[in-house]
C-alpha cells in the first residue's frame, strides 16, 4: 500500500538530522565570530603596536590569537566530523531500506534502476563537501559586513554592494545553467538506464552482431550530455571570471577608498588592512558558493527525483505471522494491469487448488501466464482480486515467513554472485548443508552439482556467468524446493534443458507430489503436459478451461475453421486448437 499519511525515507532522515543542522549554524557562527579577530589584531598591532612600541602588547595580542586560531580550528575540524558522521549516519539509515523499497517496486513493476541509490550517494557526498559549508558560512558575513560599517560607513557600502553583486552573480549562474544541468542529468540517468540493459543482453548484442549499433547509440546520446555540460561549464566558467574580477576590483575599492580615507583622517592605516580582511571574508562564501554551484545544482536535482520516487514508491508492511499452510490455493477474480495502462493483462481470473494438486497453465503468447505466476506468489499486486494460501492473502502475509513456504522459478533464472551452495540457500548464512542438498537432490541437480568443480562451492560468477543456461536452470530449481516449500510455481522450467535435465524436471515433479507440494508449471512445451493432474487454459487474459487434465483435454474439441476467403477464424479458436494439438501429442 502506498503511505500518504507520514512522510517518506528521504524526508524522515532529513527531520530526525535537523538538530545536527542547527548545531553546525551554531558551530558556523562561533567559527565567523573568532575569525573576526583576524582583522582586528591587524587594526591592534598597526594602530597601536607600532605607534607604543609596546612588545608586551604584541606578545598578548599574539598569544590571543593563537588560542582563537586553536578554538577555531577545533570548531572546524568538530564541524568536518560532524558532516561526515551526518552521511555516514544517512547512509545507514536510508541505504537499506531504500534498496529495500527498489526491490518490492521493481519486482511490482519491472522498473529495474540503481537510480535511487546513485541520487543518495550524491546527497551524502553534498553533506560532505565544501558546498554545504559555504550554505552555513553565508548567513554570518553580516558579523564581518557589520564590523566594516563601524570602522567606516563608506567602506561598508562599498562592501554590501559587492555582496548584491556577487548575489546577483550567483542568480545569473543558476539561470544559465539550471536548463543544461538538468537536460544533462535527464539524458545521463536514460543513458545510464541503458547501458544497464545492454550488459544483461551482452550476449545478444555480440551474438548478433549489435555491438557497434549499440555502441554508436550510446555514443550519440552521451555526445549531447557532453554538450549540455559543456554548455553549463562553459557558462558556470564565464560567471566563475566574472566574479574574480568583480572580487579583485572590489578588493581594490576598499584598499583604494581605505588609503584616501586614511589620507584625509577619517580612519587610521590599521583600518585600511582590517577593511581589506573583512571584506575578503564577507565575500568568501559567495565566491565558494558560485564555483560549487554545479555540484549543488546536481544534488537539488537528487534530492527531488529520490523525493518524488520515494512519494511513489509503494511500501509493503510487515504482514502478518500465519500458520504454516498445507497449500490450498485460492485465486479470486483476479485482475491486473500495469501502471498507467487501460486494458488489463487478466480479466476477472479465479480457480482453487487443493493441497498437493499438480496445475499446467498453458495458453498462447501474451495471455498472461507469467504475470498469473507473477501475483501467485506475491511479488505483484493485482488491481483488484486476491491469491490466498490458505486463506491468507499472500500480499498481506510476513513476506519472509512466506518465503519460506514458496518456491519460485522465474521465465528468466538470475542467479546472484557467490557459490552453488549460497544460491541454493537464498544466500541464507545459517543454512544447514543436509538442508541444500536435499533440495538438490529433489530438483535432480545434485549430480550435477557434484561435477562442477569444487561441488557445492563453485564460485558461479556474477549472475551465475559460469555457469550453462541449463545449469542455472536446474540450480534455480533446487533454490525454489529449498525449506519447506508447500507452494511451488516454474514459469518454463524446462526452457534451457536438454534430454537429461528434463527428466531431472519430471522427477522434480513427481518428488513435489510425493512432498505434498501445490505445483503450478507454466509451459509451452508438450512433455511437461503428462505429469500435471489439473490445467488451466489462458485466452486474452481470461480463463477459457480450468478441470481435471483429461477433462480439459475433451472439451478442447477440434474446430473447423472458416474459408479463407471470410477470414472470420477467431484468434480464441485458433489457441485452442494449438492447445489442444500440444496436450494430444502429450498424451499419445
Amino acid at each position: 500500500m502506498i503511505k500518504k499519511s507520514r512522510p517518506n525515507l528521504l524526508t524522515e532522515a532529513l527531520q530526525t538530522t535537523r538538530p545536527v543542522f542547527v548545531h553546525m549554524a551554531l558551530f558556523s557562527f562561533f567559527i565567523n565570530l573568532l575569525m573576526l579577530m583576524v582583522p582586528m589584531y591587524s587594526l591592534q598591532v598597526l594602530d597601536r603596536v607600532l605607534s607604543t612600541g609596546s612588545v608586551d602588547t604584541l606578545i598578548w595580542l599574539s598569544v590571543i590569537m593563537v588560542a582563537a586560531f586553536l578554538a577555531a580550528g577545533f570548531l572546524q575540524l568538530m564541524r568536518s566530523f560532524a558532516l561526515i558522521r551526518l552521511g555516514e549516519w544517512m547512509d545507514d539509515a536510508m541505504s537499506r531500506s531504500l534498496l529495500l523499497l527498489s526491490l518490492i517496486n521493481a519486482a511490482g513493476t519491472a522498473m529495474r534502476s540503481t537510480q535511487n541509490l546513485r541520487d543518495l550517494n550524491t546527497i551524502r557526498n553534498f553533506l560532505t563537501g565544501s558546498g554545504l559549508l559555504a550554505l552555513f558560512d553565508a548567513p554570518w558575513s553580516i558579523l564581518f559586513l557589520l564590523a566594516i560599517f563601524l570602522i567606516h560607513t563608506d567602506l561598508g557600502v562599498i562592501t554590501l554592494l559587492g555582496c548584491f553583486i556577487m548575489l546577483g552573480l550567483a542568480w545569473l549562474n543558476e539561470i544559465a545553467m539550471k536548463k543544461p544541468l538538468d537536460e544533462a542529468n535527464e539524458t545521463n540517468v536514460q543513458n545510464l538506464q541503458q547501458v544497464d540493459i545492454a550488459m544483461r543482453n551482452a550476449e545478444v548484442i555480440e551474438g548478433m552482431g549489435m555491438t557497434n549499433t549499440i555502441a554508436d547509440g550510446w555514443n550519440r546520446a552521451n555526445r549531447a550530455v557532453q554538450e549540455l555540460q559543456t554548455r553549463a561549464s562553459c557558462r558556470s566558467a564565464i560567471v566563475q571570471a566574472l566574479t574574480r574580477f568583480i572580487r579583485l576590483d572590489l578588493q581594490i575599492a576598499i584598499t583604494g577608498w581605505g588609503a584616501y580615507l586614511a589620507l584625509t583622517n577619517h580612519i587610521t592605516s590599521g583600518s585600511i588592512i582590517a577593511a581589506s580582511i573583512l571584506s575578503a571574508r564577507a565575500l568568501a562564501p559567495f565566491d565558494t558558493a558560485i564555483s560549487t554551484w554545479k555540484t549543488t545544482v546536481e544534488t537539488r536535482k537528487s534530492y527531488h527525483r529520490l523525493n518524488d520516487a520515494l512519494d511513489a514508491m509503494s511500501t509493503r508492511s510487515s504482514g502478518t505471522s500465519l500458520p504454516k499452510p498445507e497449500g490450498n490455493l485460492e485465486v479470486a477474480r483476479l485482475v491486473y494491469l500495469f501502471p498507467k495502462q487501460i486494458r488489463p493483462i487478466l480479466k476477472g481470473v479465479s480457480f482453487k487448488l487443493d493441497a498437493g494438486d499438480c496445475l499446467g497453465i498453458v495458453g498462447p503468447s501474451a495471455a498472461g501466464k507469467s504475470t498469473l505466476g507473477k501475483l501467485i506468489v506475491g511479488a505483484w499486486k493485482p488491481y483488484s482480486g486476491a491469491v490466498r494460501l490458505d486463506g491468507g492473502d499472500v500480499c498481506q502475509w510476513n513476506r519472509e515467513e512466506f518465503g519460506h513456504y514458496v518456491g519460485y522459478l522465474p521465465q528468466d533464472v538470475e542467479l546472484f554472485s557467490g557459490t552453488v551452495k549460497e544460491n541454493i540457500a537464498r544466500m541464507q548464512p545459517d543454512a544447514s548443508d543436509a538442508a541444500i542438498v536435499r533440495a538438490a537432490q529433489m530438483a535432480g541437480s545434485h549430480e550435477l552439482i557434484l561435477m562442477l568443480p569444487n561441488g557445492y562451492e563453485t564460485d558461479i560468477g556474477p549472475g551465475g556467468a559460469a555457469l550453462s543456461a541449463g545449469q542455472r536452470q536446474r540450480i534455480g530449481l533446487a533454490r525454489a524446493l529449498f525449506g519447506e516449500p508447500k507452494l511451488l510455481v516454474l514459469d518454463e522450467p524446462d526452457a534451457s534443458l536438454d534430454v537429461e535435465g528434463e527428466q531431472a524436471l519430471a522427477n522434480a515433479l513427481g518428488n513435489a507430489r510425493k512432498q505434498h507440494i501445490t505445483t503450478i508449471v507454466v509451459s509451452h512445451r508438450r512433455t511437461l503436459l503428462r505429469y500435471v493432474d489439473k490445467m488451466l487454459v489462458l485466452n486474452d487474459g481470461n480463463v477459457s478451461h480450468f478441470g481435471p487434465a483429461q477433462e480439459v483435454i475433451a472439451a478442447l474439441a477440434p474446430v473447423e475453421s472458416a474459408p479463407d476467403k471470410d477470414r472470420q477464424v477467431s484468434q480464441l479458436a485458433r489457441g485452442r486448437e494449438n492447445i489442444r494439438k500440444d496436450i494430444n501429442h502429450a498424451a499419445a
